[in-house]
């Protein structure tokens, strides 16, 4: 892992065990348009045609690489797919997925959502025994391991078993073989990933909305430390972790319940937006709030927002409009960027805000940038008082498992106080929801949570870069 940010990404794989459909770059394109929420960066996808592996990918939105022409040249019977938000600046054409190699045994194609934390020591290591790399990014170096790793074993799946042992970190992992595709989930589940079925197909994705899109049905998450392995002949799994082990013991990352996941996908058996709506109670309880009307940061506070109005009682209306066609402004690459992506992004309904008492429900507040303007423009069209209500805890560190967050000295509730984030964004009061109240609203996961961006605890370590002197607890 480079001292960059990594990116948060969505990846799609999808089998045609009978080799008979002839839509599979189409399924695989909206698979991933369906996960463009998880990055805008750029788009890719890789085409198995017997054998043969036909590639397009590109920077910019699904809609924008693809058209067509585009999909028309894909043509085969297996597919993965991939999207991207790059850690910033880093815009070269190296870092866009999927990517492919040419072993010995073959051709390999490799998409990931996550981040390896020791990467850069594989790396070393693997230079030092003759491999030649042609990029920094962190999943060049796990194409080399599996290439390598397949020389002593007998198996695909033994070489990305052995592969498992030797990375550190969280990742959502296709591989792409010329007979097969390979789902793979970390030992700890950090990343999410599910498996699904469309007539003769198989798939496998970040979210199940992917699935929903091109009416697919879900059959279960991917368990963490879980392999599944697509082929004609179905699916089949390997657990590298026993499967009571993988429930008890596993790690989701709770802030796709916060903001990373879309609302109508299920995760680990959970409803996100009904977690969203039982954390937006929590938070009317821990934090209730004297006003007049119940307002949602759009879109990811809506959920919240409307659990909020229902504990609470309060009206719950529309008072923000949101721009469709400005991209997600908590993973922009610079403060400067996302300052323009803020104004352009919102406006503000005035006859709906003008002399009321008004409380604002976020998901979360990271950097601030957002909410800070988004306070401020309902003052200047009329706001008698704007209260501040946090659908999840104070974010106090950053994230090293594959999620653009910022580094800790641009987290405000790093060194400042409630009261002082309160002052520093404008608003009459502020509260958040405990990190009791926001794991509560998702008591039905088959497993638990990395909350490390709110408690500081990191269960699969930070990487060496972070510093013997990392405040943060491993």
């Amino acid at each position: 892992m480079s001292k960059k940010w990594q990116e948060e990404c969505g990846v799609f794989g999808i089998l045609d065990t009978r080799k008979t459909n002839s839509d599979i770059s189409k399924l695989t394109y909206y698979g991933i348009f369906s996960l463009q929420h998880r990055g805008q960066a750029s788009a890719g996808i890789v085409v198995n045609h017997d054998g043969q592996f036909l590639c397009h990918k590109a920077h910019g939105l699904v809609a924008d690489v693809f058209d067509d022409l585009h999909l028309g040249t894909l043509t085969g019977h297996a597919a993965i797919g991939h999207v991207r938000t790059p850690a910033p600046n880093e815009s070269g054409y190296d870092v866009v997925q999927p990517m492919q190699i040419k072993s010995h045994s073959g051709q390999i194609a490799i998409s990931i959502n996550g981040s390896i934390l020791n990467a850069n020591e594989l790396r070393d290591s693997l230079k030092e025994i003759g491999a030649i790399f042609q990029t920094t990014a962190d999943f060049e170096v796990l194409l080399s391991l599996i290439a390598r790793n397949r020389v002593s074993t007998d198996t695909l799946e033994g070489a990305i078993q052995k592969m498992m042992g030797e990375i550190k970190g969280a990742y959502a992992l296709l591989v792409m073989s010329e007979d097969r595709i390979i789902g793979v989930r970390d030992p700890l589940g950090l990343r999410p990933l599910v498996l699904g079925k469309k007539d003769d197909m198989y798939l496998l994705a970040s979210e199940n909305c992917a699935f929903d899109a091109i009416g697919a049905e879900t059959i279960r998450d991917v368990l963490p430390g879980e392999i599944i392995t697509i082929t004609e002949e179905g699916y089949s799994s390997i657990y590298t972790v026993p499967e009571c082990d993988a429930h008890k013991n596993g790690k989701l990352c709770i802030f796709e319940f916060v903001y990373l996941a879309r609302p109508d996908s299920f995760i680990d058996g959970t409803s996100v937006y009904e977690s969203r709506v039982q954390t937006g109670r929590a938070l009317a309880r821990e934090c209730p709030c004297d006003a007049d009307l119940v307002v949602a940061a759009p879109d990811s506070g809506i959920a919240a927002a409307i659990g909020y109005a229902q504990e609470s009682g309060i009206t719950y209306g529309q008072a923000l409009l949101k721009n469709r066609y400005v991209g997600r402004t908590f993973i922009e690459g610079t403060q400067a960027a996302r300052e323009m992506a803020v104004r352009l992004k919102f406006s503000v309904l005035k006859t709906a805000v003008k002399g009321k008492k008004i409380v604002i429900v976020d998901d979360s507040v990271v950097r601030g940038t957002t909410t800070k303007h988004i306070i401020s423009f309902l003052r200047e069209e009329g706001a008698k008082e704007v209260h501040l209500r946090v659908a999840s805890p104070p974010v106090k560190y950053p994230c090293y498992y594959g999620v653009s967050a910022s580094e800790a000295e641009m987290l405000p509730a790093r060194s400042m106080s409630v009261e002082e984030i309160r002052d520093m964004l404008g608003a009459d009061s502020l509260g958040y929801v405990s990190l009791e109240g926001l794991k509560a609203s998702t008591e039905g996961a088959l497993c638990g949570h990395c909350s490390a961006c709110f408690d500081g605890i990191f269960p699969a370590g930070v990487p060496a870069e972070a510093g013997e002197a990392s405040p943060h607890k491993i």
